[in-house]
C-alpha cells in the first residue's frame, strides 16, 4: 500500500508520464515512441483509456473506462471488473461511482477486500513478496526493489 499510494500521498494512479520511451516500455497497448509522445501530448485521460481497453472488464478505448476505473485507493483497484467485484464484497457501488475508491475510508475497505480475495495473507506470510506483487499488479512485477525496502521496514515495525 506504501508503494502503491507514494508514500500514502496519492489516491490515484499517476499517469502523467514525460518520457515517452517510459511510457511504452511500461504498457504493451502503446506502440514505440511516437505512439507514445502523441498520447503524452492528449494527456493521462487518453493514456489511461488506451492503456487499460479492453482489459480487466473494460471497454474499448473510446468507452473512456480506461480512465473511469484507473488505478484509485490505497491498493490502486484497477479495471471495472475489479471494481464490479470487490464493490460487490463491500456493499459498495463501485461500478456505477468509481470516485468511491479515492475515499479514505471506502479504500481501506477496498484494500482489505481485495487483500482477502486474492488469498494474500498465505503468501505474505511465507514471506513471498513477489507472489503477493503479482496478485496485485500482475506477472510484470513492477517497483519489485522498493516494495522489499517498503516491507521489510513494515516488518521491523510489526516485530518492535
Amino acid at each position: 500500500v506504501f508503494v502503491e499510494t507514494k508514500g500514502f500521498s496519492s489516491m490515484e494512479e499517476n499517469l502523467r508520464y514525460k518520457d515517452p520511451e517510459r511510457l511504452d516500455a511500461v504498457f504493451s497497448a502503446v506502440h514505440g515512441s511516437e505512439d507514445a509522445r502523441g498520447l503524452i501530448q492528449r494527456g493521462p485521460e487518453a493514456i489511461a483509456n488506451r492503456v487499460y481497453a479492453n482489459r480487466l472488464g473494460n471497454g474499448n478505448e473510446a468507452s473512456g473506462d480506461g480512465w473511469r476505473y484507473r488505478g484509485s485507493g490505497y491498493k490502486q483497484l484497477t479495471g471495472r471488473s475489479n471494481y464490479r467485484e470487490i464493490g460487490h464484497i463491500v456493499s459498495l457501488d463501485l461500478e456505477g461511482h468509481p470516485e468511491l475508491a479515492r475515499e479514505p475510508v471506502d479504500a481501506a475497505k477496498i484494500a482489505f477486500a481485495f487483500w482477502d480475495a486474492r488469498q494474500c495473507s498465505q503468501l505474505a506470510d511465507l514471506g513471498d513478496l513477489e507472489g503477493v506483487t503479482e496478485k496485485i499488479n500482475g506477472p510484470a512485477k513492477l517497483g519489485l526493489s522498493v516494495r522489499r525496502e517498503a516491507a521489510l521496514r513494515a516488518l521491523g515495525v510489526w516485530l518492535s
